[in-house]
């Protein structure tokens, strides 16, 4: 069985700060701006930062510049507050504000202080944010960065004449840009692909909910190649529950759907137990397959072993919401084909003599009663006892002997 990689799960009140201001929004939009007030946050935290260092390395002749990065910051950290302004309001308010605030930290200090090297990450990082759906505005975001960071290269070689500044404090600021800009960086893409993992899981779970691991192996590695498979053997029941129509109309919609799911829920179980594969519910009736798509040896006796189970679990439920049902349970054995149904909603299905007689046994069958072809009587027939064959003629498939399972009700 392929191995699951469990999404990283951050803290609660860190989630609660980089969700601010995205209620309301579709899924993916939320995602590009938590994403946005993420590095709205770590942009405020440079800039306090950076107000620090020029602080306390000499207040008085760098004030105008511990006062911009205070504002930068608190400028920064508001984008959580744009987004009800639109997709776009934030990114574009952050994009003005650091771009602005760079050209002018670089004016004042020069090229030696590595300050331009913020619009490098930060073309990265509006890559990272907007990606493909913005395509447009990345361009001119990317562009726009590219021009201001030769500009300020060329057009402020040194600090300012009237300012006094250390080779050693450019040095340090040189490199706490590349520190900081790398960070960012890392920390944008880092989050970018937890939510990448986290799609990745969840589109996982609905691939194995309506078909097995195998075949949803394949269809993600050949998304457009069609799957259609023949086995020479294999197992399939239809159980259906008996007397529940008039039931569903006296215990309403709410009742029912609790029913149904705690009921379907432990034949998922006995499914899962028994290496059966569910196939689907049609209303009141479940529908599955043993011995595909990985071959198994013992799929009728394990399928006649789930359906037993089928029967104890049904009378459990009934007993605990106090109401009375039953179940009549086919299984067939024999060829069946199977495969991928759909193209936007996938369904994995299998067809043919197997699947039809198993269909038709069933309704044959009395309440509380599992009626199994002579295929499989054959295979299983020291493992169970049996209350006697009985001759059938079933719709479209003729005469044939079915044989009903002792189970000790």
């Amino acid at each position: 069985m392929a191995r699951r990689t469990k999404p990283y799960k951050m803290p609660g009140f860190v989630r609660t700060a980089i969700e601010a201001g995205t209620g309301g929004y579709p899924e993916a939009d939320r995602q590009r701006l938590v994403v946005i007030n993420i590095v709205g946050f770590l942009a405020a935290l440079s800039s306090l930062n950076y107000a620090a260092t020029y602080a306390t390395y000499d207040y008085q002749t760098l004030w105008p510049l511990v006062v911009a990065n205070i504002g930068s910051a608190a400028m920064t950290a508001s984008a959580p507050l744009l987004h009800r302004f639109g997709r776009l309001a934030a990114m574009v308010f952050l994009i003005v504000v650091i771009y602005s605030t760079i050209f002018y930290f670089v004016s004042y200090l020069g090229r030696n202080s590595g300050i331009q090297l913020n619009y490098i990450g930060a073309a990265a990082v509006v890559l990272v944010v907007c990606g493909q759906k913005y395509l447009r505005y990345v361009g001119i975001a990317v562009l726009l960065a590219g021009v201001l960071h030769l500009v300020v290269w060329f057009k402020y070689p040194a600090p300012r004449s009237d300012i006094q500044v250390e080779d050693w404090f450019l040095a340090n600021l040189y490199t706490f840009s590349t520190i900081s800009i790398m960070v960012i960086i890392f920390v944008v893409v880092f989050y970018a692909f937890h939510l990448v993992r986290k799609a990745q899981a969840r589109t996982d779970t609905l691939l194995l909910n309506i078909m097995p691991e195998e075949i949803a192996g394949r269809l993600k590695a050949e998304p457009g190649k069609t799957i259609a498979d023949q086995y020479e053997n294999a197992s399939v029941i239809f159980a259906d529950l008996t007397g529940f129509t008039s039931l569903t109309t006296a215990l309403g919609p709410d009742k029912t759907v609790i029913l149904l799911d705690d009921l379907f829920s432990r034949f998922d179980a006995l499914a899962e137990r028994y290496n059966v594969e569910k196939i689907k519910t049609i209303g009141d009736a479940y529908m599955a397959v043993a011995g595909i798509p990985v071959p198994d040896t013992g799929h009728g006796k394990n399928i006649t072993a789930m359906a037993i189970g089928f029967l104890a679990a049904a009378k459990t439920v009934a007993n605990n919401h106090g109401v009375d049902f039953n179940l009549r349970i086919g299984i067939a054995c024999g060829p069946v084909m199977a495969g991928i149904i759909g193209k936007s909603k996938f369904s994995y299905d299998v067809w043919g003599e197997t699947v039809n007689r198993a269909a038709r046994l069933e309704p044959q069958g009395q309440p509380g009663s599992i009626l199994i072809d002579e295929i499989l009587h054959e295979k299983i027939k020291d493992d169970f006892t049996f209350k006697g064959a009985r001759k059938l003629s079933l719709k479209g498939l003729g005469r044939t002997t079915a044989w009903e399972i002792d189970y000790g009700d």
